[in-house]
């Protein structure tokens, strides 16, 4: 297509592919691009249509002799529904709305665990609150070292007097 660019980082064909449809995504997300990824040999993609204009918004394909196959949708926790990767043994999904999400955020759903797999904002706020737990842990140590230097110093005076 002219005007694209493309980058390769890979020698082997990617486990899994991941597109987002532009304008006229009836006809680029379900014809092209699936004919480029089987040439390529990628064993699955998965397309996302965040404007609702591809019915499922949500789909998975794996590769077969005959070209790209629909991989069933599932049934996850509370209702929600995704489709799986084989390559990665997790289940891509369309998130319900919740605290800190936009409608319809794309999730990681990891069936072995039964929850989703945390976003880099709740990996932060995770972060964020493991380091403040550790100062505190610190100052709580440095008092007690200081504590106990205060009481040992009381013993030995008490000793010699």
């Amino acid at each position: 297509m002219a005007g694209t660019i493309s980058y390769k980082f890979f020698r082997h064909p990617p486990f899994s592919r991941f597109s987002l449809p532009p304008q006229n995504a009836a006809f680029v997300g379900n014809q092209e691009k699936p004919r480029k990824y089987a040439r390529m040999g990628v064993p699955e993609y998965f397309r996302y249509d965040p404007e609702g204009e591809l019915e499922p918004a949500l789909a998975g394909f794996e590769l077969g002799t005959g070209g790209y196959e629909p991989l069933p949708e599932e049934t996850l926790a509370e209702g929600v529904v995704g489709v799986r990767s084989k390559a990665l043994g997790l289940c891509l999904c369309i998130e319900p709305s919740g605290p800190a999400l936009l409608d319809g955020s794309l999730r990681w759903y990891d069936p072995a665990t039964g929850g989703f797999l945390p976003t880099r904002h709740e990996l932060a706020d995770d972060n964020h609150r493991l380091v403040d737990d550790k100062r505190r842990a610190e100052a709580r140590a440095k008092a007690s070292e200081a504590r106990v230097a205060e009481l040992e110093a009381l013993v030995e005076k008490m000793r010699r007097g």
